[in-house]
Order: structure tokens, then sequence, then C-alpha cells
């Protein structure tokens, strides 16, 4: 099987190449140029040999392929029988490769080809820079920029160099190696002082461009090697003596230096900087003056060739060498701030700009001369001691190892609740600055001016404060140096002439983020219903902030969510399940970021017996009274309906025929028997019933409740209606609207009761000549004799109950509607 695959991989490869044989002996290709400008036309000839076996016999055309790609039809043409051509606009690419084929039919076999270039010609080079190197060998270097360059062509450059010998110029020409774009000028090509003319040629086969032309003087170009300091000398107060050279390998040159000197205090409290120039050997030695007194000052050196030339560069820094000038009295003035309270003295201060301490092992010195006294001797910036109610001033002044400075008078001020500023705040400006505003002076007007402190919560060791002092009519200034995400308490004092105002005192940040560490959550009590929470708060260091507030979230497992905001260190969660699982998450927010806690898991615990009997008793008697109340409301439905809505009757629509036992017994409660009589309800009016023991009294009745005499009596009404009040306690509540009295033999009445009767009802009664009422009720005697009629008189005590009743229906018989049976169930 692998000899099978060999032969068939040989017959491909021997096909190929009798192919290839085949047709690179069938044609001539020819171009005028195989390098063109770019985007210029390009032409290419192909020229058929007669011997072609692609073309004997047979029927072929030409076709041109451009980077293996057919080239259309329309840029060929046939310039003879044999010879084709073809005309290109423009190359595609910088390299293309251009191809004649020999085609039968759609089956085209490449004859020949040829490749062609294009590009442009080379760019001008620039920055052309040369720099004289005064090593043993005086290297002269130039450099240039060559631009950009095309990568199928290559570039070949020539420097020029111009110069006038004996009044004759004559040139000297470099080739550059193919690739560099810089050449070393040999000695001979060049003298130190004298002017020369340098350029740069570029040439390709497309054309050539060439650089400006500069014009210098070789030594101008130099650069130095750093110079040495070699001695330094402080004999005069203020000024330095320097002794420098230049390095071993130019100090042959002794004219047109240059020389810069940097001159920097340890503490960077004065820089200075000094440019001469020396001509001679005296220039290199030096003396500087103006300087601090008794201050170390580091120096360093660099040199050029005259500071005239525009080619001139400078040398690299020189070593640092330090010095100390002479020293003397400190100078200057210092700004204090003096705090008292009552005996206790905090005393600060600051340098200012002027200040120098002119000298070496600097402390101060805080003293009062009446009564003379010296309360401390420190390097440090403050100085805390006690204080007499008889000193009125303290003098501080500072020492070096020669002498002190002049005092520094500080006022104590005792007075004490004097006036403050309002509306103070701090605003962040950076992360290093705070912008500190206060909105209204104090309302004193003897204000000189402002005291402003500030210094870290939380720093280890702790900081010095720091103050600025500032005029009265500043109302706002801006602190830098501040660290971020740390705590700065920060004070404003009001001065005045004879005392400090009270201060207003502020915590602050210059830039805050989300604390570093978030509380932890502590269970302080578990419950069935609710549970205590309880976190400490975050320390001071990690806050990163001003803490706005805590989130608590709070949850069980099918996460109904309990979401409580606080700015307390401890909650409350109510109305959660017994005997559940939930979990919670305390949340701490600043004003730069928030930072979660852990999530902690907990559940809720079971109702235990004194629980469950505070919740069980109360809700049995709840139930127990809900029960009695609405089984008296069923059991008691019309009687309950009585006392809350009574009925009230309307005479309007009254009658007696309609009268019912059971209508007039309704809302009547029972009655305890009585010796009194008792009322007894017949829907709208009562009757009363008598004791035969007991005689009628007239008083029963309240004769100023009758609408008028009740000796009167109307001869046009043969009956009437009355109505009295009962004033029994039974039924103080009921009120009836007419009683029915039946007391012995109507005969014996000797006058008629009124026809109407008011009672204390709020029911509106209808008047005597309202139409609506009804008409009066007569009694029709049978026989005419009987022309006076007693109404509602006693029967006779001798006469039975049915013999009563008999002979006073007869007289009136409407009245049987009256009648009391056994069936009535009164």
């Amino acid at each position: 099987m692998a000899s099978v695959w060999l032969v068939l991989v040989l017959w491909i490869f021997v096909n190929a190449l009798i192919k290839v044989i085949q047709g690179s002996s069938c044609a001539k290709i020819h171009t005028p140029a195989s390098v063109v400008l770019a985007g210029s036309p390009v032409s290419v000839s192909c020229s058929i040999e007669d011997d072609c076996p692609l073309t004997k016999s047979k029927d072929f055309r030409v076709a041109w392929k451009i980077n293996n790609h057919f080239a259309p039809s329309n840029l060929s043409y046939q310039e003879s029988s044999r010879t084709y051509g073809v005309i290109i606009p423009s190359l595609p690419d910088t390299d293309t490769f251009i191809a004649c084929a020999v085609c039968e039919e759609e089956n085209c076999q490449i004859v020949n080809g040829v490749q062609v270039k294009a590009g442009y010609p080379p760019s001008v080079p620039k920055n052309l820079s040369c720099s004289l190197n005064l090593t043993s060998k005086k290297r002269f270097l130039c450099q240039w920029d060559p631009g950009q360059e095309m990568a199928n062509l290559a570039t070949k450059y020539t420097l020029h160099i111009f110069r006038v010998m004996s009044k004759k110029v004559t040139c000297d020409q470099y080739l550059i190696p193919s690739g560099a774009h810089f050449y070393l000028i040999p000695r001979q090509s060049y003298a130190l002082l004298s002017e020369v003319e340098i350029n740069v040629t570029a040439v390709n086969v497309l054309g050539n461009a060439t650089s400006e032309t500069l014009k210098l003087i070789p030594m101008e170009t130099v650069m130095f090697d750093p110079p040495e300091i070699n001695r330094i000398e402080a004999d005069v107060v203020g000024c330095l003596n320097y002794s420098w050279s230049l390095a071993k390998s130019q100090q042959w040159l002794t004219t047109a230096i240059s020389l810069e000197l940097s001159l920097k205090t340890v503490n960077n409290q004065q820089n200075k900087e000094l440019v001469s120039d020396c001509f001679s050997q005296e220039c290199f030695k030096l003396n500087v003056c103006d300087l601090f007194h008794g201050t170390n000052y580091s120096t360093t050196m660099r040199v050029k060739y005259s500071s005239l030339s525009k080619w001139s560069k400078w040398s690299e820094w020189s070593d640092p060498k330090i010095a100390t000038t002479v020293m003397k009295a400190p100078t200057g003035s210092l700004d204090t701030w003096l705090k008292v309270d009552d005996q206790n003295a905090q005393l600060y201060w600051k340098p200012l700009e002027n200040f120098h301490a002119n000298g070496w092992n600097l402390f101060y010195t805080v003293e009062s001369k009446e009564p003379k006294n010296t309360f401390c001797v420190t390097q440090e910036s403050h100085c805390f001691f006690s204080i007499t109610e008889k000193v009125e001033k303290v003098f501080l002044r500072a020492t070096n190892a020669v002498s002190s400075s002049d005092h520094t008078e500080v006022p104590v001020y005792r007075n004490k609740g004097l006036g403050s500023v309002s509306n103070f705040s701090v605003h962040p400006q950076s992360e290093m600055s705070v912008l500190i505003a206060w909105g209204g002076t104090p309302a004193s007007l003897n204000v000189t001016g402002y005291v402003l402190e500030w210094r870290s919560l939380c720093e280890t060791p702790s900081p010095p404060l720091s103050f600025t002092l500032m005029d009265k009519n500043i109302s706002s200034t801006i602190i830098t140096g501040l660290k971020p995400y740390k705590p700065y308490e920060m004070s404003i004092y009001p001065k005045y002439d004879k005392g400090i105002g009270i201060p207003h005192t502020l915590v602050a940040y210059s830039s805050q983020k989300a604390p570093s560490v978030a509380p932890v959550l502590n269970f302080m009590e578990i419950r069935h219903s609710y549970v205590k929470l309880h976190w400490n708060e975050i320390p001071l260091e990690q806050r990163n902030g001003i803490i706005q507030g805590y989130t608590v979230y709070f949850w069980n497992e099918l996460n109904n969510i309990k979401v409580i905001k606080t700015e307390e260190t401890s909650i409350v969660v109510r109305d959660l399940q017994p005997h559940t699982k939930y979990e919670a998450l305390l949340t701490v927010h600043t004003r730069g970021g928030s930072l979660n806690g852990s999530v902690v898991a907990l559940a809720t615990g079971h109702m235990d017996g004194i629980e469950m009997v505070l919740f069980v008793i109360p809700a049995c008697l709840g139930l127990s009274l809900l029960a009695i109340v609405v089984f008296a409301y069923i059991g008691k439905h019309e009687r309950v309906k009585m006392c809350l809505w009574p009925i009230i009757p309307d005479p309007a629509n009254s009658s007696i025929k309609r009268w019912t036992t059971t209508d007039s017994m309704q809302g009547i409660p029972p009655f305890k028997e009585d010796k009194k009589p008792v009322l007894v309800y017949l829907s709208h009016f009562s009757l009363l019933d008598l004791d035969e023991k007991e005689p009628f009294k007239s008083d029963y009745f309240k004769e100023n409740q009758w609408s008028h005499d009740i000796d009167s009596c109307d001869e046009s009404h043969s009956s009437f209606q009355t109505s009295v009040r009962h004033d029994s306690e039974h039924d103080r509540d009921s009120v009836p609207y007419a009683t029915v009295v039946f007391s012995g033999p109507y005969q014996n009445h000797s006058s008629c009761p009124p026809a109407y009767v008011r009672s204390e009802s709020t029911q509106p009664l209808l008047g005597a000549d309202d139409a609506g009422s009804p008409p009066p009720y007569e009694n029709v005697s049978p026989s005419s004799s009987v022309s006076k009629v007693q109404r509602f008189t006693t029967f006779p005590q001798n006469s039975i109950e049915s013999e009563e009743n008999e002979e006073l229906y007869e007289e009136f018989p409407m009245l049987r509607s009256l009648e009391l049976r056994d069936t009535d169930h009164i």
C-alpha cells in the first residue's frame, strides 16, 4: 500500500515538472521597468515561441494574472501574431507578480512572469545633529532621523562635510553602511575651532533627498564629563567658597566655560542656583554668599562650553558635596497658640517662612518675666505647664549652639464663654486636602482673628497639634497634607481683644471609602416572636469615614425579608414565627461606600409555660365575654332591641281596636310584686287596676301634667283620652302614652278628666285642632234620660266580677274591646 502512494506522488511531481519545463520554454516576458513609482501605470509584453507545445495545432488565447488573479480582459491587447501585452493602471501592492498564461478553453497554463515593485523616493533626513566628545580620541559623532523608509527598496545614505582649508572649500564624503543612521567622523576631517558644514543625502532607485545643511564649530558641540568639587570652605558668615576642576581628560581646556551650581538645604528650606561664565583659570574658584547661617548645604555642579553657543550641551551633574555655613542666632518669627484652662496651659508654636535656625541643636524656651519663671525647655513644638493668676504674658525664644533669637510675646487670655462662629463645615477637596468654612461671625464686633486647629485621631504615636492663625476678614481656608481615610478633629476659635471664644469642633475626613471591617452581630435575647440584636462600633482607625447608619436584613427559609435601617447599635426584630430558622446580615454605611458583614443564622424558640398562660388566659377571657354578649343578644333580641331602640307611639296612627296583648307586652321587663299599682301596657295605652283595699288617691296622678284643669269637663265629648306619668321604679325607662284607670263604678266620678293629657315623651303630639287626630269617643246611651254619665267609675263593692262587666259593657258597648280574658297573656 505504501509503494502505491509513493508511485502516485512521483507521478504528480514529474507531471508538474514537465509542465513547468514546457511552460518556461514557451514564452519570453518583458517590462520596461521592474521598479516604478507608486500609482504610475505598468506595461508588460509576452512573446510566444513558435515551437511551444501548448500552442501547436491548438486554438489558444493569452490571459494575464496579477498576484494569481486574472486581470480584466480590457487591459490586454495583441501586439503581433505571437506577441501579447497588458497595461496595468496602478499596481495593487508594493511587490506585484505579473504572469502570462496560455489558455485552451478554460484550461490555462502560466508560461512566464515578472516581479514589479512600486515605491517612493526616499524621505528627507531630519534632525541632523553632531556632538564632540573630548576623550583622548576626540570623537565627532553625527546622527539623523531617516523618516519613512520603503522596506522593498534599498536606500543608501552619504554624509558630506564641507570645510575651508587655505581659502579653498573641500568636501569629504562618507558612505553610510546599510541600516545605519549615524556616523563617527574621522579626526582629520574637522578642526575643533573651525566652522564646518554637514549634510546627509538619501538615494534609492526612484530618487534622492538631502537634509538641511548644519553649520557649526565642533568645539561648541562638546559635552563635558561631570566636573569635580574639590573643596568647600565656610570662613565668612553666610558664604561658602568652592574649588573645582574639569575631568582629567578635559583639563587642558581653560577658557569659554559656563558653570552652574545648585545648592539645597538638607530640609529643602532654600534652593539656590548660580550660573557663571569664566574665561581664565580664576573661574575654577568660586564664592557663593547670601546663604542661611549655620545651615547644611548640599552642592552639585555641571559645565558646558560657552553659554553663547546654541549647540552647547550641559554635562551631567557632579556628585553632591555637603558643607555648613557659619552659625549665628536664630532669626525670623514664630506663630503661637496658647490655650489656658484654669491653671493648666498648653502652648503650641510653629516657625514661619522667614524663620531660620542659623545653627545646630535648636531648642525652645518658654518663660515669664513677672514673676520670673522658666516653664519648659524643649526641642518639640509644644509645651504644657501650670500657670498662676499673676502671669499675664509668657515669652518664647529659640536657641542654637551660638545664641538665642528675640523673644516672642504670647498674651495669656483667661476670659471664657465668649461668642463662637456659626455654620462651621468641612468639605473634601482632594485625597489630602479639605476646605474649612464658617458662615457667620460672632455677634461681638471685637473679633481680632481666628485660630483653626486640627489633629489626627488614630495615628500612633499621636502627632502634635497643628494650627493656623487667620485674619478676622477670612471665612474659609484650605488645609493640605492630610492622610486619606483617616479621621481628624478640627476646631475653630474666634479671638477677641481679651479672650478666646467657644470653639466649634467637627470630625472630618479628606476622603472616605467603605469601612475595612464590618460589625459582628450578637444576639442578646431570642424569643418565639422577637429577637434583640446588638453589635459593637467599628474601631475608629478602621471606619475609613463617618458612619452614616446601619442596615439589618432579616429573612427566613421562605425568603420573607425584613429590612431595618437604624443609626443605633441595637435593634429589636418583632413579629417572628416561633420555632423558625432565620438568617441576618448587617451592612455598615459611610459616604464613601458600604460593607456587608457575615450572614448569621438563628432559630426562634417555643412558647414556655408562663408565656402560654399569659397568652391563653386573656384570650379565653376575651372569647368568653364575646360569647356571653352574643348569646345574650340572641336570647333576648327583642328586649335588647327595646332597650336600645324603644318604641314611641304615634297617637295620630293609634286605634284601640288594633291593640293586642302581644304587641302591648313588647319590651316590658318582668315586674316584682308590689303593693303599688302596676301599669299594664296595651300597645300605646296602659291599664291601671287599683286594688280594692287601696282607695283611689287623687295625688297618684300629677296634676301639673294635664293640659287643662281636671275639674273642667268638655260637654261635647262623651268619652275622653287621658295620659299620666308612671313613676314606678320598675318601669322608669318606659313612658306610657296614656293610662286607663279602673277604680270602682263610673257613676261615682264627679268630674271628667281632660280629653288629652301630655306625657314626657319627646315624640311630637298632634294638637286638638289637628285634622289627623282621631275623633272623640262618645258612648250613646239607649235611653235619653241619662244626660250626664260618670266615666270610668269604680264598681260597686258588693257586685261580682261578671255582673260588673256586664253592667259596664251594657252602658258602654265599645268598652267591650277592653275586656281582659284568660286567653290574653298579660
